[in-house]
Parts: C-alpha cells; sequence; structure tokens
C-alpha cells in the first residue's frame, strides 16, 4: 500500500553553501533532477536560479521552465507548481526571459499574479482556470 503522496518544494541553485534552500525544500543544483521531480507531479512550489555553473552539464533554470512548457503544450500535463514559482536569479536579462516565459505557457492554463518578494525576487502564483 503506497502512503500519500508528499508534497514538494524544489530549490534549484549550484551555491549550496551561499545560497541554501530554504527549511523543508528540496535543493538541487541541476536542472535534470528538478525536471525529474516536476515529472512525479508532487512538486508544489518551485524557485530557480538561472545559472548553475557548467551549463552543458548541469543546464539552467530556463531548461526547467522550458521543460514544464513543453508537458503542457506537446503532452497536455500541467505541472505548474500549484503554490508558485519564484526567480532568485541574479542575471537581470536571463530572469526577465524566463519571466515571459512564465507568461507566456502558464498565462495560458492559469491567472497568473506576478509579485516580488520581501527581498525584491519575482515571484509568480497560479489560479487555475476552469477547464472547458
Amino acid at each position: 500500500m503506497n502512503g500519500p503522496r508528499r508534497e514538494l518544494r524544489v530549490w534549484l541553485d549550484d551555491d549550496r553553501a551561499r545560497r541554501p534552500a530554504p527549511r523543508g525544500w528540496i535543493h538541487v543544483t541541476k536542472a535534470s533532477e528538478a525536471i525529474a521531480l516536476l515529472g512525479s507531479g508532487r512538486v508544489v512550489e518551485l524557485s530557480l536560479d538561472h545559472d548553475l555553473g557548467d551549463e552543458a552539464k548541469r543546464g539552467s533554470g530556463a531548461d526547467v521552465l522550458d521543460y514544464l512548457a513543453r508537458q503542457q503544450e506537446l503532452c497536455g500535463r500541467d505541472l505548474w507548481p500549484r503554490d508558485g514559482i519564484t526567480l532568485h536569479a541574479a542575471d537581470a536579462r536571463a530572469r526577465d526571459a524566463m519571466a515571459r516565459t512564465i507568461r507566456e505557457y502558464a498565462g495560458k492554463v492559469s491567472r497568473i499574479e506576478q509579485r516580488r518578494t520581501a527581498d525584491g525576487r519575482a515571484r509568480f502564483a497560479f489560479r487555475r482556470r476552469p477547464r472547458r
């Protein structure tokens, strides 16, 4: 018998020492690790850095958002985290591009509420639209 499906909060960042995950979050350092957890359908909140060091080996935060968009567009799976996405990337250009991806794709299935966290990070909350 399977137990209850544990909800996951995923923090993607390559720097465990200077930017550790908040208590109760899973800290991953590669885009592929975040994607594997998203594929489980249990991720309810996500916080993404963009630059993860060696992009060829680790990917980027944008790769995670591209995965969510592909799942939605090609597979009909809405995996956008219920409790939202925070972008904690320092690179303004990359952060803006990631925000555009969220608005473009998640905006098709949810009403998006964008605001700033207390420390100035971009935060996106999703309110699912009723199915037709």
